[in-house]
């Protein structure tokens, strides 16, 4: 049996942005697995499907390259970031995280439009 790789939090969010920005959750799925991160859902699994299926429709409806803005949220609780992915066209992002950092952890919330 393999031994869990231990990433970094930098690391974990890079590859975040990396997954939804390629629209690929697949490459996400190690780092999310990392003891280091926490989902606001039963478990990572669902996280992992309802991620893929998020990714899946914003590839349908983006036009263009998607680009990240880090916003901060009046209405968030501190030290929660949304990372909204932007397409060209659109107005409202197609691709909504929550993020929270902690010392040592990454917290992740999926929002679903």
């Amino acid at each position: 049996m393999e031994a869990k790789a231990i990433y970094e939090i930098e690391e974990i969010k890079d590859k975040l942005i990396e997954c939804c920005i390629n629209f690929n959750a697949t490459e996400f799925l190690p780092y999310l697995l990392s003891p280091k991160v926490t989902v606001g859902f039963p478990n990572k699994i669902r996280f992992y499907g309802f991620l893929k299926t998020i990714l899946n429709c914003a590839v349908k409806e983006s036009e263009g390259l998607l680009e990240l803005r880090i916003e901060i949220e009046p209405w968030e609780e501190e030290n929660v970031l949304s990372y909204n992915f932007y397409d060209e066209v659109h107005k409202y992002p197609r691709i909504n995280l929550k993020v929270k950092e902690g010392k040592d952890n990454l917290h992740l919330g999926l929002m679903p439009f």
